[in-house]
């Protein structure tokens, strides 16, 4: 898959596969019982990945919080009212879960709590 940030580096490679690890960060604050598979979301700052961090700057969300994809049986205004907004809806998003640049905070500062422990 190209993109515009490039192959992820080593480094850049065990966080991706971290942040995938952790739980979305929308799901989590919905408190959705049965949360959806977490993707890594490339922040975008002036119209591409690369001016905003790259690899080093994702946060996880799960495919419908991440691109609005629909769960097979369910509507989107279903989806919707069991899983909040998606991202694609970006300023209900941000009201409901805080900006992207907020939930990158919160993620790196999970992530280095993990590394800690």
């Amino acid at each position: 898959m190209q993109h515009s940030t490039g192959k992820p580096t080593k480094a850049q490679q065990v966080r991706l596969d971290r942040v995938r690890a952790m739980p979305c960060l929308a799901c989590e604050k919905e408190k959705v019982v049965q949360p959806l598979p977490t993707e890594a979301h490339h922040l975008v700052d002036k119209g591409t990945r690369k001016h905003s961090g790259g690899h080093d700057a994702t946060i996880p969300l799960c495919r419908w919080h991440h691109r609005g994809e629909l769960v097979e049986y369910m509507s989107g205004r279903e989806m919707h009212l069991v899983y909040g907004p998606s991202l694609p809806h970006k300023r209900e998003f941000i009201a409901c879960y805080g900006t992207e640049r907020e939930l990158l905070e919160l993620t790196d500062e999970r992530l280095k709590q993990d590394q800690a422990a």
